[in-house]
């Protein structure tokens, strides 16, 4: 049991705990700014290209 107590106070494990929890944080808030996006970024691009076709000519093909 003492040994896992030291394994659990070690700075190195404390760390990898705070990286690991920051990274599940980041990827929550992530998903749910898709989730309750009103527009979808794609589209957003894709409609702002169409009404300015000479800024970004490689969006508007449609080949894929």
């Amino acid at each position: 049991m003492r040994t896992l107590w030291t394994i659990i106070k070690s700075p190195v494990t404390q760390f990898n705990v705070m990286l690991v929890g920051l990274l599940c944080l980041i990827g929550a808030v992530h998903n749910h700014a898709h989730y309750s996006m009103e527009v979808d970024a794609d589209s957003y691009v894709r409609a702002w290209c169409k009404k300015n076709p000479d800024t970004c000519q490689s969006y508007i093909d449609n080949d894929y």
